[in-house]
């Protein structure tokens, strides 16, 4: 059911410590003492003993890249939403949730870009932009991805014109900026792995935690009706592969691959800093409330003419991705973008429609913010 895997993914969370560095001053414990305040939680003596040592180790890489910080930043630093600690860097190495990456060390990831084929890696950049910054994602492809598809993607991004600009000369010249960006990250894994045992010591903590708080059940399952209605998807009972994510140490992230039930492949991640004291069911339960930035954020995607047209076009039907794309005359690269940035929100739920997955507006988030709204702004 789930299969839980203890080790250092040293690839992702190589270039998280280049993303941190690239943040302002100390980004760790200012960064957690905002979640915990953001969601209501008081941490315990163990999630005080973890933030002590990301700090440790971010203090450790601060000292490493001090002189060459503009060039860690150039790759590196992000702009966007506070706590959202993807950068460029993740799509230019291909590095994050959505990708096979798993147990390579920084040289064979290295070596493995090395030997892509162009429609690979652009199906690879494709499905990792399709993701970026969010923590719930479909991300299927159909691996005949084109250059125009991912300028399409980056176009949709809630980025300043300059930094898409930015990303599509990466894109572009990415045999040139890989070799640079992957020596940094052979640095940052050098520093990681002085702190090898300390972090899996944890790491052993919350795998124990997360077992006997699911009780047997798919983490893929318990994210799914915590977070999207109650929502039953037989795919939610199937095998998933649960990563230790240890710099984004609060993290409950879920994706999944594919519009068809038997060929979806489920990946989830779990935050090093949760236990009985800190509980990702707390966790899901606040995320799925009503709040003034959560209202704030879900307002901006309403703002948006195709992300509005989406949701009005599956109150009463059901659709998955290429009828959206057809019903509204968008790519489905812009369709996918948008349904990914609707899911992170929950205003969109998932259902199975004979071998499929498809897209509903979710009833209840939108009468949540509603309610929030009459409360806030009408005192009703």
């Amino acid at each position: 059911m789930n299969r839980f895997h203890l080790e250092i993914q040293y690839v992702p969370e190589s270039v998280t410590l280049l993303n941190i560095v690239a943040q302002p001053a100390p980004y760790i414990t200012n960064y957690m003492n905002y979640m915990a305040s953001r969601y209501g939680m008081t941490p315990d003596e163990r999630a005080n003993k973890v933030v002590a040592l990301l700090q440790e180790i971010e203090d450790a890489a601060r000292a490493e890249f001090a002189k060459d910080l503009e060039t860690v930043k150039f790759y590196c630093d992000a702009d966007s939403e506070y706590g959202k600690i993807d950068s460029f860097a993740n799509m230019l190495v291909l590095s994050g949730g959505v990708c096979d990456y798993h147990h390579r060390t920084v040289k064979e990831q290295a070596e493995f870009l090395e030997q892509l084929t162009e429609q690979e890696y652009l199906t690879s950049f494709y499905e990792i932009l399709k993701a970026y910054r969010s923590s719930t994602s479909d991300v299927s492809s159909n691996d005949t991805e084109t250059v125009t598809d991912i300028f399409d993607l980056i176009v949709q991004l809630n980025e300043t014109d300059a930094r898409k600009l930015h990303l599509q000369q990466l894109f572009l010249h990415h045999k040139e900026h890989q070799k640079t960006l992957l020596g940094l990250m052979l640095r940052a894994e050098k520093i990681l792995k002085k702190y090898e045992k300390k972090l899996q010591a944890f790491g052993e903590e919350v795998i124990a935690y997360a077992k006997e708080e699911l009780q047997g059940q798919s983490i893929a399952g318990f994210v799914i009706q915590e977070f999207y209605n109650g929502a039953k998807l037989p795919f939610a009972d199937k095998d998933c592969d649960v990563y230790v994510s240890y710099l984004r140490a609060n993290i409950m992230g879920f994706f999944f691959r594919g519009e068809k039930i038997e060929e979806t492949k489920l990946t989830c991640y779990l935050g090093v800093i949760f236990s009985k004291n800190v509980s990702f069911r707390t966790l899901m339960s606040q995320r799925a409330s009503i709040t003034e930035e959560k209202a704030l954020a879900m307002l901006k995607l309403l703002a948006d003419k195709s992300k509005f047209q989406i949701l009005s076009a599956t109150v009463d039907t059901p659709a998955y991705g290429s009828e959206l794309a057809n019903m509204l005359g968008l790519t489905t690269a812009t369709i996918s973008h948008h349904t990914t940035a609707l899911l992170d929100q929950n205003l969109l739920s998932l259902e199975k429609v004979d071998t499929k997955i498809y897209y509903r507006t979710n009833p209840v988030m939108i009468r949540a913010l509603i309610q929030y709204l009459q409360d806030t702004l009408l005192h009703e």
